[in-house]
């Protein structure tokens, strides 16, 4: 078991722990000064739940949003509970799909204009900042619908935003905690881009540069998320530059440095992993390269490719399919997913990454031409 899934169970555990105070102490006690039945009271603080976990999830992005924009990001996309909101042609639009985070994710990206660096501090901060207002606000509502001579209706509004407030209480724990859990939390993020160094590292790696800068901290831990994102940058200009020996020793690194340390994000392995399926049978040939996926690729990670959208994993998923597997109707139903990923990923990584799907396509364009999948190759203007 990684060391981030021991946190990750850990934080849970006190997190459930605090949630029983909360019940025993709170709520239990408030119940039979509610007036409600055992069943409403029961849906009275399922509700409460429900609004905090919503209220608080759509607070905390919006909190992420504003410090961006005081940090000089652009915003690139809002992931609010499956909810991903973004841009394309000026339109605001919105799909389902998964985010790096407890309750949702803001994507950023440096505004390269400004004169000043972007600063990501701002964004990393602003969460905590408004959940210390709206614990003012939660409190000071709380005394006034609370004080002597009120109804039972506003002593239950008041119960009802207290709860809102203790489910935010948990986001906002969540989110501070400044290791690695089982996603990239903002107290981790914000030990990271400690010095302008690291900041503009950080900077590099969400435009998809290479960059030297490495944390201090991690000089000692080796190989971790925020540095093995950084690597895999430099894979995706070495695959540019069709120089796949040093791509291929960068993707090493980062999968070594996680079968011992443990210390990078299930999320950064796979995408390692699916640039090795490639690089395997750019550099190895067809026949070892088949024979080392054969050896190495698990059915559930086979499963996994098949389910993720990005271009990387489009690329590594149908070498899986037409070179492995030999199948023409998966690699249909994988390529028909390049139009929405292709416009879904970074513009900084556009590039980048379609160079190496037209790549991985080609190999299986030559190994099965009677397939005509030409017309699937992305137009890199």
């Amino acid at each position: 078991m990684k060391k981030q899934d021991v946190a990750g169970i850990i934080v849970y555990l006190i997190i459930l722990a605090m949630a029983a105070v909360f019940g025993l102490v709170v709520i239990r006690q408030y119940s039979p000064k509610s007036g409600m039945e055992t069943w409403q009271f029961i849906f009275f603080i399922a509700g409460a739940i429900v609004a905090g976990v919503i209220g608080n999830s759509i607070l905390y992005e919006l909190s992420h949003m504003l410090g961006a924009k005081m940090g000089g990001y652009n915003i690139t996309s809002v992931a609010i509970l499956g909810f991903v909101f973004y841009r394309e042609n000026d339109k605001a639009k919105f799909h389902f799909g998964s985010y790096d985070g407890l309750t949702g994710e803001t994507k950023i990206m440096p505004n390269t204009k400004r004169k000043k660096p972007s600063n990501p501090i701002p964004y990393l901060i602003m969460g905590t900042a408004v959940y210390a207002i709206e614990v003012v606000g939660i409190v000071l509502g709380f005394s006034i619908l609370t004080r002597e001579g009120s109804s039972t209706l506003m002593n239950n509004i008041a119960y009802f935003l207290l709860i809102i407030l203790a489910v935010g209480g948990v986001v906002v724990f969540y989110n501070i905690i400044p290791f690695q859990l089982d996603s990239m939390t903002d107290g981790y993020r914000l030990r990271l881009v400690s010095g302008k160094k690291n900041r503009d590292a950080f900077n590099k790696m969400l435009l998809g540069e290479t960059a030297d800068a490495v944390v201090e901290e991690q000089q000692e831990e080796k190989v971790t998320s925020f540095t093995a994102d950084l690597k895999i940058n430099q894979i995706l200009v070495c695959l540019s530059e069709d120089n796949f020996v040093e791509a291929e020793q960068l993707a090493d690194t980062i999968i070594d440095n996680a079968d011992q340390d443990k210390k990078i994000s299930h999320k950064t392995l796979f995408e390692t992993k699916a640039f090795k399926i490639f690089l395997v049978l750019a550099n190895k040939g067809y026949e070892e390269g088949l024979a080392y996926l054969e050896s190495h690729l698990t059915l559930h990670e086979k499963k996994q490719f098949s389910e993720e959208s990005g271009l990387v994993f489009l690329a590594a998923y149908i070498l899986i399919s037409g070179l492995l597997d030999r199948s023409h109707s998966e690699c249909v139903r994988t390529l028909d997913k390049v139009y929405k990923s292709y416009k879904r990923t970074p513009e900084s990584r556009r590039v980048l990454e379609s160079k190496l799907f037209n790549k991985a396509l080609n190999m299986v364009i030559e190994k099965h031409p009677e397939w005509n999948l030409s017309d699937y190759l992305i137009n890199i203007e």
